[in-house]
């Protein structure tokens, strides 16, 4: 068994590894669908995940409907620099604490 997280949050790999810095892929020269091991989620190689390309096709169009259709705020006014980005380990890395956000329709 792989361990992704200790991969993902290797520092030979990524500057800042703790913190999350969505920027850091902006300019990034790493492709996901290669062999490098910094994104790790779909596998690698040879053996990479196949339904891999259906997955990113099949979100985009939902995602991007989503994005168009509404103005997404965080509850009580918060602002994003408030939010709490600690991680729950387990089988998957995912977030301790759910996120909450408050759609408002585009007209």
């Amino acid at each position: 068994m792989v361990n992704a997280y200790a991969i993902c949050k290797d520092s030979q790999y990524w500057i800042d590894a703790d913190r999350f810095v969505p920027e850091r892929f902006e300019v990034s020269s790493i492709d996901f669908k290669g062999n490098n091991f910094n994104y790790l989620l779909f596998g690698g190689g040879r053996r990479i995940c196949p339904g891999m390309t259906l997955g990113l096709a099949s979100i985009m169009l939902p995602l991007a409907l989503l994005l168009y259709h509404f103005n997404w705020e965080l509850p009580n006014k918060m602002k994003p620099e408030e939010m709490n980005m600690d991680e729950h380990f387990g089988l998957a890395i995912g977030r301790k604490n759910e996120l909450h956000l408050i759609p408002n329709v585009n007209l």
